[in-house]
């Protein structure tokens, strides 16, 4: 078996550390973002927002009370 090469241990150690830094950077900056980058994010996730949903609670509720007069019939 060979013995580990310490410079390329050396060097994926440093690549971890410095991706964690640019990580945790990253995560500080990330309330910095302007609002437009941050609704650009969240729509990449699937989220909606909260006019969407309230407006998809009245849609509901406007379906729900059609359904229970068609029920009365």
């Amino acid at each position: 078996m060979a013995a580990p090469d310490n410079n390329g241990s050396f060097a994926l150690r440093q690549l971890v550390e410095e991706l964690g830094a640019q990580l945790r950077s990253g995560a500080e900056r990330l309330g910095d973002l302007p609002q437009e980058t941050g609704e650009r994010i969240a729509r990449e996730l699937g989220l909606v927002t909260r006019e969407e949903w309230d407006a998809l609670e009245l849609r509901l509720a406007q379906v729900e009370h059609r359904l229970k007069l068609l029920e009365r019939q």
